[in-house]
């Protein structure tokens, strides 16, 4: 089985609460990075298509395929360092946020935060961890595999399952 545990969620405590981060270094500008987790088109390829109103408090709307939609609202939108925004989807608000700031040699360190729902499943954890390696294979080029699933989100799945994201 490869290695994945680069790029790992793991819980940390912020601001009192417990969350659920992900450190990545893309090979990719920090506008291009910004550009793939904003533009609809861009983000449809490696996550599901999202419109959002380019500021805070600017409404957002996910297209979610055959599982309908999901609004919510633009919590921080301070492009192209800071996207944070929150959604319901059935009786459950999510709240994730991104940071963006420049690594060495031209790339750039992303900071994944999942605030809500419980940080500490391990389907959370497997499906961020699956959708950033998406957005690298997207940054990269590559056309990630259909948005719904494949057996590396089931090998991931299985990891944070033996080993949760909390440890």
């Amino acid at each position: 089985m490869p290695d994945t545990s680069e790029g790992r969620g793991k819980v940390v405590e912020l601001e009192g609460h417990p969350t659920l981060r992900f450190v990545r270094t893309y090979e990719a500008s920090r506008a291009d990075v910004w550009s793939a987790i904003t533009e609809p088109d861009r983000q449809a390829r490696w996550a599901f298509r999202a419109e959002m109103e380019p500021r805070g408090g600017g409404a957002l709307r996910f297209d979610l395929g055959e599982h309908g939609e999901a609004v919510g609202t633009i919590l921080v939108w301070d492009e192209p360092s800071h996207l944070e925004y929150e959604w319901v989807e059935g009786d459950t608000r999510w709240h994730i946020r991104f940071v963006l700031i420049d690594g060495a040699n031209g790339t750039t360190v992303l900071t994944f935060d999942h605030l809500q729902p419980d940080v500490t499943d391990p389907s959370f954890a497997a499906g961020w961890h699956w959708h950033l390696d998406r957005l690298a294979e997207h940054l990269d080029g590559s056309v990630p595999a259909e948005v719904l699933g494949d057996e590396k989100f089931d090998r991931l799945m299985a990891e944070y399952q033996a080993s949760p994201a909390t440890g």
